[in-house]
């Protein structure tokens, strides 16, 4: 009978407009059971957001903003914790957007989005707030992954990025990897409890 191994890792590469899983054991209050989006990943390093770890304000608790709907806020990472950033799905209408991948765009001007959505409302359109986000310095993000604390998911659904079930995200971009990561996706956080 062939054993399956449990180490935390797969053959996939990170890339932009890809996902990071992390280990379920990694230890890091930031990125426990965290689902990545990569908006860069690239020879200068490595950029994305943590997609379902919620704060417990809103948009509008920390800026009034006359047409802009209130919206969830999300801690992005630990870097640059005092900077809001957003993702969306509205490509080039917003000035200065990058483009990360499957129609999914970094940031841009903010008074263009404000500017948009006076004209446009909100039909069709995706966006997702966070403050700080996730950096990783030329090769750092590879030495993770080496040493099993993330491994790289490209197979995930794009419409990922916008949900907004976040308790149940990590398990199912888990689920989606095979069958040794439904596995590990149904260990306990705490592995005294099983």
């Amino acid at each position: 009978m062939k054993k399956t191994s449990l180490l935390f890792e797969n053959n996939e590469e990170p890339m932009a407009g890809g996902f990071l899983l992390s280990d379920p054991f990694q230890g890091d209050p930031f990125f426990e059971r965290a689902v990545v989006y990569l908006c860069q990943h690239d020879v200068d390093g490595t950029f994305g957001f943590v997609l379902n770890n919620p704060l417990a304000l809103n948009l509008h608790d920390i800026m009034e903003q006359q047409g802009l709907k209130d919206h969830a806020l999300f801690i992005g990472g630990p870097v640059a914790k005092n900077q809001l950033f957003f993702l969306h799905n509205l490509g080039e209408r917003i000035a200065n957007s990058l483009a990360c991948g499957h129609d999914i765009y970094f940031s841009g001007d903010f008074d263009s989005l404000i500017e948009y959505l006076d004209s446009n409302g909100y039909d069709a359109i995706k966006l997702k707030f966070f403050v700080g986000y996730s950096g990783w310095d030329e090769n750092h993000l590879e030495e993770e992954i080496k040493e099993h604390r993330w491994i790289a998911a490209n197979n995930i659904p794009s419409s990922y990025v916008f949900e907004e079930n976040q308790t149940a995200l990590w398990k199912s971009c888990m689920e989606l990897q095979g069958t040794k990561f439904k596995m590990i996706a149904n260990f306990p956080k705490n592995p005294n409890e099983n």
